[in-house]
């Protein structure tokens, strides 16, 4: 159930993330005989979009501090060391 994820609906319309490729991903490690129901991916989508936006907000945070503007891959990888510390 979408309860599960922390998403309350799944309505396809709430969620910016294709579909598709949140459904390759929720397949990549289960058994063939299992499905994804179109609500477990929109919930997976939702909290995707939510962890994605959390780490671009430090990463913008961290590039702000480097005295730039453009965010770069050593931002996000500093998001995930300082992560590992707390």
């Amino acid at each position: 159930m979408t309860e599960d994820f922390g998403v309350e609906s799944a309505d396809r319309s709430t969620v910016d993330l294709p579909i598709a490729p949140v459904d390759r991903i929720a397949r990549l490690d289960i058994d063939d005989r299992y499905r994804v129901s179109m609500d477990a991916r929109v919930a997976l989508a939702a909290r995707l979009e939510s962890y994605a936006t959390a780490i671009a907000a430090a990463a913008a945070a961290f590039a702000r501090h480097a005295g730039r503007r453009t965010i770069k891959s050593e931002d996000v990888e500093l998001y995930f060391d300082v992560e590992q510390h707390f």
